[in-house]
């Protein structure tokens, strides 16, 4: 008599399972989702880390040269004001390396040491 009731019993059971059992397959997958997330940024960090010490040695070297530019454009200047005459030739030749040593100083100072912003694109990309 109630044969049709367990049946349905049975059949609500057995969705129920199948429900579980999907249940646990989104839940493992999810799980295994979050673990993959946290090892991509961990990744990243330790790379904007590192990139990060790399621009701060670039900048470092990048100033030591527009310093010692900058020294070495200072003793020609001196060279150049102090008394005394040199041949013509050798006046053109501490002329020239006047010049660029000058040119290198402005070259040098122009290099932009800051990290490019977050907007900006990598070389190469289009949008």
């Amino acid at each position: 008599m109630f044969g049709w009731a367990r049946k349905k019993d049975e059949d609500c059971r057995a969705v129920l399972e199948n429900i579980n059992t999907a249940l646990r397959g989104i839940q493992n997958r999810l799980e295994q989702s979050i673990t993959l997330e946290k090892n991509i940024m961990s990744k990243i960090t330790d790379w904007a880390a590192q990139e990060q010490a790399d621009l701060t040695a670039i900048s470092n070297t990048l100033n030591s040269i527009v310093q010692g530019i900058a020294a070495l454009g200072a003793l020609i200047t001196t060279f150049q004001n102090s008394p005394g005459t040199l041949a013509p030739a050798d006046q053109a030749a501490l002329d020239a390396i006047q010049k660029q040593s000058d040119a290198l100083v402005a070259q040098s100072a122009a290099i932009s040491v800051a990290p490019p912003g977050p907007s900006s694109q990598p070389v190469g990309a289009t949008s």
